[in-house]
C-alpha cells in the first residue's frame, strides 16, 4: 500500500452542516428516475432536483458507476504504483472526458440548487464494473477475472480519477457500498460475483486503498462507507474499518423482509450503538427504506410514512448527523438496467419511492419534509422532535 506521506500537506477536513445532511441515496443507473416518464435524461435530472428541493433534503447521494465512465478497462495497471499523475490525468480530464457528462452535469445541477453531492465510488456490483478482453472475450473486471491486485489497483485510478474531476465541487464520498457484507451479497444476493468478496484481506487492502485514492486527491474531503447490519457481525466491522473513515455509516433496513409491525424506532438503536463504536467520529444513516409493496407482506403507504417519521426522528435523537432515505423514485415495475429482482424475498426491491409511477407524491414524502421540518426547528431551539406513538 502506498504511504499517506504522498499527500502534499494536511488540510482541514470539511465540516458538515451544523443542521445536518438529509437527503436521498439513489443505486441505480439514470433510467431508474422516474423510468415511466420516458423523458430526456436531462429532464429527468431537472425533475429529480426539483422533488428533492421540495421534500426540504439538502443533500443527494448518488452512485458514479463505474462502466459509465470506463466502459472496457484500462490495461497496463497492476499495482497501484501504475496509476501514474498522467494516467489519472488521462482518466479524469483526457480520453475519456466524454464519458463524465452526465456526472458533471448532475453535480453542477446539485450545486446550483443548494444540494450537497455525496458521490458513491467503485461500487463493484457485477453490473457495474467495466468490461475486460480477457482470452479474446469480453467479461466483466471482477478480481476473481482479472485478479485481486489489479482490480484493487483499478478501482484505486477509478477513484483518484473521480475525485481529481470533482475536488472543490464534492466534499464528501462514500468508497464502495456495504463491503462489510459483501459476501452476503455474493452468496444470497448474487449482485456479485467470484470468490475474492469472501477474502477480507482483500476486502481490507481494498476499502484502504479506496480510503487512500481520496486523501491524496483531496485531503479535505470526508471519506464514508456505509456498513450493512449484518447479525451479529456489524460491530466487528464498524471496529476493523472505522480507521479509513471520517464518516460512519450504517443501512439499517428493520422491515426488509415484513412490513408488519413498522420497526423505524428501532433504528435509532442502531445509531446510538454505531455512536458508541465511532471513536467520536459522525455518524450517518446512508440509507434506510420502507417499500410500499407487495401488500401481503404487510407493506402499505401508510406504514411507510409512519416509519420514515420514526426511523429518521430516532436517527437525530440518538446522535445521528444525518439520514438519507432510499430513495425518492423507484423502478415499479418499469424494466431498468440492474439487478432489481421481483421475485422471492427481493420482490420489495422496485417499490421504494416516495414518487409512485402515476407522478403523485406519497404521504411518505411530506411526511420527509415535515420530519426534516422539525428537525430543523428544533436545532433553532424550537419544539423538540417527537416520534409517531
Amino acid at each position: 500500500m502506498k504511504s499517506e506521506t504522498t499527500t502534499a500537506q494536511t488540510k482541514e477536513k470539511w465540516p458538515i452542516p451544523e443542521e445536518g445532511l438529509w437527503g436521498f441515496a439513489h443505486c441505480g443507473f439514470f433510467d431508474t428516475w422516474y423510468p415511466w416518464s420516458h423523458i430526456s435524461y436531462e429532464e429527468r435530472l431537472l425533475r429529480l432536483i426539483s422533488d428533492i428541493k421540495e421534500s426540504g433534503a439538502n443533500s443527494f447521494r448518488p452512485q458514479i458507476h463505474w462502466h459509465q465512465v470506463e466502459p472496457v478497462m484500462i490495461e497496463g495497471v497492476f499495482s497501484l504504483d501504475d496509476a501514474t499523475d498522467d494516467l489519472i490525468e488521462a482518466y479524469s480530464r483526457g480520453e475519456l472526458d466524454v464519458h463524465w457528462e452526465k456526472y458533471d452535469l448532475m453535480v453542477d445541477e446539485l450545486a446550483k440548487a443548494g444540494l450537497e453531492p455525496h458521490l458513491v465510488i467503485a461500487a463493484a456490483y457485477t453490473f457495474q464494473v467495466p468490461n475486460a478482453h480477457i482470452r479474446g472475450t469480453f467479461k466483466r473486471a471482477t478480481p476473481d477475472n482479472i485478479g485481486a491486485t489489479r482490480y484493487i489497483a483499478l478501482a484505486y485510478l477509478h477513484a483518484r480519477a473521480a475525485v481529481r474531476r470533482y475536488k472543490g465541487r464534492v466534499h464528501i464520498w462514500q468508497i464502495e457500498n456495504e463491503l462489510n457484507a459483501a459476501g452476503e451479497t455474493l452468496l444470497v444476493a448474487r449482485w456479485r460475483s467470484g470468490s475474492a468478496w469472501l477474502d477480507w484481506g482483500f476486502l481490507t487492502e481494498l476499502i484502504d486503498a479506496l480510503s487512500l485514492a481520496v486523501k491524496q486527491e483531496d485531503p479535505s474531503a470526508l471519506r464514508s462507507h456505509n456498513f450493512s447490519l449484518r447479525p451479529l457481525l456489524w460491530r466487528d466491522d464498524i471496529l476493523r474499518w472505522r480507521q479509513f473513515l471520517d464518516i460512519i455509516g450504517i443501512d439499517p433496513y428493520p422491515n426488509y423482509v415484513f412490513g408488519f409491525p413498522e420497526r423505524g424506532k428501532s433504528v435509532g438503536g442502531k445509531v446510538r450503538d454505531t455512536v458508541s463504536l465511532s471513536a467520536g467520529k459522525p455518524v450517518m444513516v446512508l440509507e434506510s427504506g420502507y417499500p410500499v409493496r407487495p401488500a401481503r407482506r404487510g407493506y402499505s403507504e401508510g406504514r411507510q410514512a409512519a416509519y420514515i417519521r420514526n426511523a429518521i426522528s430516532s436517527t437525530f435523537e440518538s446522535g445521528g448527523r444525518g439520514f438519507y432515505y432510499y430513495e425518492i423514485c423507484s423502478p415499479e415495475g418499469f424494466p431498468v438496467e440492474g439487478p432489481w429482482s421481483d421475485k422471492f424475498f427481493q420482490s420489495i426491491e422496485p417499490w421504494w419511492g416516495l414518487v409512485g409511477k402515476d407522478d403523485t407524491k406519497r404521504p411518505g414524502f411530506f411526511q420527509f419534509k415535515k420530519t426534516i421540518g422539525e428537525i430543523r426547528k428544533r436545532l433553532r431551539g424550537g419544539t423538540p422532535v417527537m416520534e409517531t406513538p
